[in-house]
């Protein structure tokens, strides 16, 4: 019997964000399929990690390196010899994402670059707050991958537009995240809940969020929910003080802090309304698992290819005062906020259900059939 072929992720962190959620609805589709002989290659390592595939640490773990991570050039590239792969999936831009299309083109290894976020595909740098070489260096490096790449992998119609725009680059491919189809009860019988759901960074805007509170105060049978981690970092430490400071001084405006993902899912259950503040995403996780549980989602900025209103999904906003009307209308209409989060639900079923990522499993097949055993 021939050996299982070897496919090789490639990630700084194995838990955390959206793409490492994304990763591993990804691994979970691989796991009843014994032709893969997977490792996962990460800088930061989940120690409750229990998956099929082989774990393979990169450097000492800690802290991201100072200037970003193609300080880890050498670990990766000794990792990547280690484990010898037949095809290499390497999602989130960085450092990371160069040191993979340096192997793979030496090695003539087919390599899967999957997009994560609108900036990926841009000149612009999303890294903030830290050592400014850190930026320049992160996007160089995402840049010659794209330029090496086998497969480019966007999320959405938007990124491939940007691909085009600013690299002359066509995508491959365009899978929709995925998310479970849940099996949560869910109960919209509770107080009207607004939830926000994003770690608290500046480009995230949680102020905003604050704001629109405060501005709602009137309606009294309405709380306003905030979830996320509040990471450490000196540079952003007074913005931090002065955010927490203005959440605490808002009476209808509870701080949850950081929640596991199940945790998120049972409280969307149970809520009516996701904001989305940030000045821009890739395609949100948090879109999806509100759909998913009937929560329409207004959003201010972010709408991946206009699905929020082509679908009626919710509603996007163009500027803060009309975030705040939209919201006031949805929060005073309970009738049209349950038929928009009817539609969102069986939008999302149909759209972004795991199975929806067949095609990427497809891609991967298809890279490992053309190299020789």
């Amino acid at each position: 019997m021939s050996a299982p072929r070897r496919l090789c992720v490639v990630n700084p962190f194995q838990h955390g964000g959206g793409a490492e959620f994304q990763i591993h609805c990804l691994l979970d589709m691989l796991n009843p399929r014994s032709s893969y002989d997977v490792s996962y290659l990460a800088r930061h390592i989940d120690p409750e990690s229990r998956g099929s595939y082989r774990v393979v640490p990169i450097g000492n773990g800690g802290a991201a390196p100072r200037l970003g991570y193609l300080m880890d050039a050498i670990p990766l590239y000794a990792a990547l010899r280690s484990q010898a792969p037949d095809v290499i999936y390497q999602r989130v831009a960085g450092g990371y994402t160069a040191v993979c299309a340096y192997y793979a083109r030496r090695h003539r290894v087919p390599l899967i670059w999957h997009v994560a976020h609108d900036s990926d595909v841009t000149p612009q740098a999303l890294t903030e707050g830290r050592n400014p070489i850190r930026p320049f260096i992160e996007k160089r490096s995402v840049e010659y991958a794209i330029r090496r790449a086998d497969y480019i992998v966007v999320q959405k119609q938007q990124q491939r537009d940007l691909l085009m725009k600013h690299y002359g680059r066509d995508a491959d491919l365009i899978v929709l995240n995925v998310h479970p189809v849940p099996n949560e009860v869910l109960d919209k019988s509770g107080p009207t809940r607004v939830l926000w759901i994003a770690n608290l960074k500046r480009w995230k805007q949680p102020e905003v969020f604050v704001r629109l509170a405060a501005a709602l105060s009137e309606l009294r049978d309405v709380r306003f929910t905030m979830i996320g981690a509040s990471p450490d970092g000196a540079a952003d430490a007074p913005w931090r003080a002065e955010l927490l400071h203005a959440i605490a001084a808002t009476p209808n405006l509870d701080y949850a802090g950081h929640k596991s993902h199940a945790e998120v899912n049972e409280l969307l259950a149970r809520s009516h309304l996701f904001v989305n503040t940030s000045l821009h995403e890739g395609f949100p996780n948090t879109f999806i698992q509100a759909w998913m549980r009937g929560v329409p989602v207004l959003s201010l900025h972010v709408d991946p290819d206009d699905v929020l209103s082509r679908q009626h999904l919710g509603a996007r906003a163009n500027s803060e005062p009309e975030l705040i009307r939209l919201a006031r209308d949805l929060l005073t209409d309970a009738e049209r906020r349950v038929e928009m989060g009817a539609r969102a639900r069986a939008y999302a079923v149909a759209h972004h259900s795991i199975e929806n990522a067949a095609p990427l499993l497809q891609l991967i097949g298809s890279c490992v059939a053309r190299v020789p055993r």
